[in-house]
């Protein structure tokens, strides 16, 4: 199905005329009459308006995908952040000083500017 078709048959689920749904997302009835055409594309911010208005993501209006529902992250940003320190607060001391002392390096060379990675391996020679 394509972008006009979809929003289309969307609009008629929900029994809607052009004009309705063209005041969900502050356009005309005129511009939803033009996409259905598939005379003219909405804007990017309107498209992402659609997208929520109508309960669908983006990638279902454009057609990359057919399944309408937005897929919620696998595990969450605080989720991802617990679960990181609790790993980290899990190591043997010798091992976490290791990855602290990382993280400093990794910290100083970003807030120096640096774009080079950071080295592999221990970064003093008399550690093995």
């Amino acid at each position: 199905m394509t972008f006009a078709q979809r929003i289309a048959a969307i609009r008629k689920e929900n029994k809607w005329t052009q004009e309705k749904l063209g005041e969900l997302v502050n356009m005309t009835q005129r511009s939803v009459a033009a996409w259905e055409a598939g005379t003219r594309q909405p804007s990017y911010p309107v498209l992402i308006e659609l997208a929520e208005k109508l309960d669908v993501s983006v990638d279902y209006l454009l057609g990359r995908t057919d399944e309408r529902t937005k897929k919620e992250p696998a595990i969450s940003d605080d989720e991802l952040r617990m679960n990181t320190y609790n790993r980290i607060r899990a190591l043997p001391e010798p091992i976490l000083e290791k990855v602290l002392d990382l993280i400093d390096a990794i910290q100083s060379d970003r807030a120096a500017g640096s774009a080079s990675p950071a080295p592999h391996g221990p970064s003093d020679p008399a550690d093995p």
